[in-house]
């Protein structure tokens, strides 16, 4: 007798559609931190005098704000694809918008290469990001669609690690690419990647929950099977048609994201669009993007190691490999750490032990306690990874009906990017005004999103969405009182959900 198909793990070709989905991931790491070393070379002409190569400048002189601007057009383009793709998810499907998105990372990989000035390189940085933006919160609504409930707890991770892999992978290619011309070969990966990304997800399945809202049942139920293998998905594929239909309504009403914004949904919505805005924005005013976009700058600062150009690798260039190389183990032992603990335990315990690593940074910076700094970046990015590098991406989707979904993560992803952008242009010149006592700031906004997140997150971790729907759409609320605490239900009470 097969067993039911909601009792199963990973299968093998459920983790096929994934991985090969988390190419985009990827792709949006490598970009977040491909800047991150080759900046001296191209704005300031460090390796050599500019002359040209192949009809194309050596190098492209330029201001740092200049530069800053090109940095922080990537986030910018993410928030742009983040609202914009929005329509396209719920209209022709989350793999159409995660295969075609990578057309616009292709073009800019294009310019990245023929780049003659700096308005070419920050244009294509905003392709790049409208391609990354539009697939990332895709991204976590195909995975969160096509898994099971116990499946989810370890595949939605996934999105952190992918980025990792491609933050390591830039940085690390970048100690031996910085030199003209290969800078532009280093930029133009991304379009290679996408490549890559578009073959890979040629087998991959659509969204059967996107099925059933397009009414197209019989496909739907194909592609349910064919993910659970060889199980009975007879049950799960009721729930599913009924869970769908509940949701859509007759008029299979879809949710914008002014509809989400001002409250105009048929459930009230508004305690899981404040954890999705909260989870994005501490996402980020945790420091984490000081850190990637500036570690080598960070590391200097710290080792006091001079900046001239080298051909060989300075000290803090290897140690911004090493940073990228350990967060991308962590990341894996991330994975297994969430199909085990919840989701909530491992936020609140990321952003604690980012607070108590910022304060220690800023001790070992201040007192010239070099190796305890340096050890404290490591600590930071790791805790940072397993918990609040991904937890905050699967939220809409674990806890909110189908017609918001689209919304609510383009407006939580819009919040993040735009996060990016601002502690990207800000965290350098804070780094010269503070100088070591910059993370204590990033000390308090971690142990103010402990203390949010302990009285406003829920846990999903093994909840089916219509039951987080059921309790959680309330309005704002505190989940510590008695009535909204999950493991409160009796188990009857469960199976009746």
């Amino acid at each position: 007798m097969a067993i039911s198909s909601e009792s199963l793990g990973v299968t093998k070709y459920q983790l096929y559609c994934v991985l090969a989905a988390s190419i985009s991931s990827l792709n949006y790491g490598w970009n977040y931190g491909v800047t991150n070393l080759p900046g001296d070379v191209i704005t300031k002409c460090a390796a050599e005098r500019q002359h040209t190569i192949l009809g194309l400048p050596s190098c492209l002189p330029t201001s740092d704000a200049t530069w800053g601007l090109i940095i922080g057009a990537f986030p910018i383009g993410a928030l742009a694809g983040a609202i914009s793709c929005t329509h396209f998810a719920n209209a022709y499907g989350r793999k159409a918008v995660l295969m075609y998105s990578n057309v616009l990372s292709i073009l800019g990989g294009l310019l990245f290469g023929v780049a003659v000035n700096a308005p070419m390189l920050l244009v294509a940085r905003l392709l790049v990001g409208m391609a990354q933006g539009c697939a990332n919160g895709t991204f976590t609504n195909y995975v969160a669609e096509i898994s099971t409930p116990r499946a989810r707890n370890t595949l939605g991770s996934v999105i952190q690690f992918s980025t990792c892999i491609g933050t390591m992978l830039s940085q690390l290619l970048a100690l031996g690419l910085t030199v003209p011309p290969l800078w532009r070969v280093l930029f133009a990966t991304t379009g290679f990647i996408s490549i890559i990304n578009m073959s890979l997800l040629v087998a991959c399945v659509e969204s059967p929950k996107w099925l059933v809202s397009k009414d197209r049942i019989d496909e739907a139920r194909d592609v349910l099977q064919r993910l659970r293998k060889s199980a009975d998905c007879t049950e799960e594929f009721k729930a599913l048609v009924d869970t769908v239909r509940a949701e859509m309504g007759p008029n299979a009403y879809t949710a914008t994201i002014y509809d989400v914004v001002r409250g105009k949904t048929p459930d009230n919505l508004r305690h899981q669009l404040l954890i999705a805005v909260l989870g994005m924005a501490f996402q980020q005013l945790s420091g984490i993007s000081g850190v990637s976009f500036f570690s080598t700058k960070l590391f200097n600062s710290i080792t006091e190691v001079p900046t001239h150009y080298s051909t060989k690798p300075t000290l803090a260039q290897i140690l911004t490999g090493m940073v990228s190389t350990v967060g991308s183990l962590a990341a894996l032992a991330g994975i297994a750490m969430a199909g085990y603990f919840g989701r909530r335990t491992l936020l609140i315990f990321s952003h604690m032990a980012m607070a108590i690593s910022s304060i220690l940074i800023s001790v070992g910076s201040v007192k010239g306690y070099n190796i305890l700094a340096i050890a404290m970046v490591f600590v930071f990015y790791c805790v940072y990874i397993v918990g609040a590098g991904s937890i905050p991406w699967v939220f809409p989707a674990e806890m909110t009906p189908i017609y918001a979904v689209s919304a609510i993560s383009a407006v939580s992803g819009s919040i993040a990017y735009a996060s990016v952008f601002a502690i990207g242009m800000a965290f350098a010149p804070l780094m010269d005004i503070l100088k070591g006592y910059t993370f204590l700031l990033f000390a308090a906004t971690n142990l103010a999103a402990s203390l949010l997140f302990f009285f406003l997150l829920p846990e999903t971790k093994d909840k089916r969405v219509t039951e987080m729907i059921r309790i959680h759409s309330v309005g704002v609320h505190n989940v510590m009182k008695r009535k909204y605490r999950s493991e409160l239900y009796s188990e009857k009470d469960k199976e009746s959900l």
